[in-house]
Order: C-alpha cells, then sequence, then structure tokens
C-alpha cells in the first residue's frame, strides 16, 4: 500500500512539473491576454499553479496564426536580431545587470582579501543574475516571435532556468529553517576548534547549494544533509561544508569530514 501511495505522489509531482514546464513554453511562445511574468510564477506554484494553470491560464491564450509563420520569408540575421535585443533593454534591467556584477564580484574579493562584510553578497548577486538571464531570454523569445525566427530550444531553456529559480527559493526558504539547520549551527557553535579557528562565532549564513533529505516510515524519521554555511566569528569568517545524518529515534547529528 505504501509503495502504491509513494508511485501516485511521484505521479502527481512529475505531472506538475511536466503541465508547469508545458504552461510557461505556451506563455512565453504566444500572446497573452493577462501579464505573463504573474502567470509563470503562477504556474510554478507547486500543485496548485498547474491547476490554476489548467482551470483559467491556458484560456488566455492567443495563439498565433499559422499564416503568420509562412508570412515575410526574408529571414533575419542573427546580429539584426541581437544588435535590436541590445537595444531594447530597458534602464531597470541594465541596472539589475550592474548589480548582480556587482555582488558577486565584491564576493569574490571579500573572499580573496579577508573583508568580513557581507560574504552573502554572491549568492545573492548569482541569484539576480538568473533572474536577469530569464528576462533576457524572455525578450529574445518575444522578438524572436516578431522577427519569425526559430524559439524551441530558447523555449526550454526559459522553462529549466524558471524552474531551477523556483526550485532554489524554496530551497533557500526549507533549509535554514529546518531541524537540520538548527542541528548543525547549535553544534558548530561548540566546536572548540572552529572557535580556535574563527574567534567567537557571532551567526551563521546558509548558503543555497548543499542538499537535504529524509524519509518517513512506520518505525521513524531517517535523513541526512549536506550544507554550506558561513561561519561569522569575530577573527574571521569561512565557508563551512557542513555534513549531517539522522537515525532511528535519534537526533541529527554531524559526520566529521577527512
Amino acid at each position: 500500500m505504501e509503495v502504491i501511495l509513494g508511485l501516485f505522489f511521484f505521479l502527481i509531482c512529475l505531472s506538475s512539473l511536466v503541465i508547469t514546464f508545458v504552461a510557461i513554453i505556451q506563455i512565453a511562445s504566444n500572446d497573452f491576454k493577462e501579464s505573463k511574468i504573474q502567470w509563470i510564477i503562477i504556474s510554478m506554484i507547486a500543485f496548485i499553479g498547474p491547476i490554476l494553470w489548467l482551470t483559467k491560464g491556458r484560456k488566455l491564450i492567443i495563439k498565433n496564426g499559422e499564416t503568420e509563420r509562412n508570412d515575410n520569408k526574408e529571414k533575419t540575421s542573427l546580429t539584426e536580431h541581437y544588435t535590436q535585443l541590445i537595444k531594447e533593454i530597458g534602464t531597470p534591467l541594465k541596472i539589475l545587470t550592474l548589480i548582480a556584477f556587482a555582488l558577486i564580484l565584491y564576493g569574490y574579493l571579500a573572499r580573496a582579501f579577508d573583508i568580513f562584510f557581507f560574504w552573502e553578497s554572491k549568492s545573492i548577486g548569482f541569484g539576480l543574475l538568473l533572474i536577469v538571464i530569464a528576462k533576457f531570454l524572455l525578450d529574445d523569445i518575444n522578438l524572436r516571435r516578431e522577427n519569425k525566427m526559430h524559439r524551441i530550444v530558447f523555449y526550454l531553456v526559459f522553462g529549466i532556468l524558471c524552474l531551477s529559480i523556483f526550485i532554489k527559493g524554496i530551497i533557500a526558504i526549507i533549509i535554514p529553517n529546518s531541524d537540520a539547520y538548527n542541528t548543525a549551527t547549535e553544534l558548530l557553535k561548540t566546536d572548540s576548534e572552529l572557535i580556535a579557528e574563527v574567534g567567537g562565532i557571532s551567526s551563521f549564513s546558509y548558503l543555497p547549494s548543499g542538499s537535504m533529505g529524509t524519509h518517513k516510515d512506520k518505525y521513524g524519521t531517517t535523513g541526512n544533509a549536506n550544507l554550506i554555511l558561513i561561519v561569522k566569528g569575530n577573527k574571521k569568517y569561512i565557508e563551512k561544508n557542513v555534513v549531517l545524518v539522522k537515525e532511528l529515534e535519534e537526533d541529527w547529528k554531524i559526520i566529521p569530514l577527512n
């Protein structure tokens, strides 16, 4: 029975992802009666988004006619296309791009020159850069539609990118609020070797590049986690990889790394 329920849940999750992916492609490739960005975000809401898309969202599509694809046989060159695209980039997107690169650059410089302030800038910068790339791809897709150029590969890339942004956002919210994270930070605060290296520990920050998984059955819950943390001490900051495991009827514990 548990196997059947597990397969049923897996099929629901898979169907939800497929519907979300299809929705993003259809929204990006057709004219739309409402905000495209708003409905792309809605379609990525787990389980609820695909239902809203099937019941309401797809009715808002204004499909491009087949004659549009066959008109104007003269193709726009890639040089002309991207020259036009770059000229039409809005000021907000340019500013966001500069901010993203500045944050990333500062993150690397802060680590290289031991500047112990705002090490989170690197991960924030990469997050903003993903959003910038997604917006640029969306503008590229829209202009390709106007210029009657091939768009299928760009739909796929845009869909995967949006899904990655969504998953990273969920991870960045869930893991810092998990028992594994709380256990890791509490244990690290009492790690004498770590304290000797960084000084008195003031706080921690989570970098959204780790992983965590749990399994629950009639016997209890087991799990494992691989977290990347910024440890902030009064002497220095360091990035630390923390691996944890949870056995049956036990709390999370740190596994020493060789």
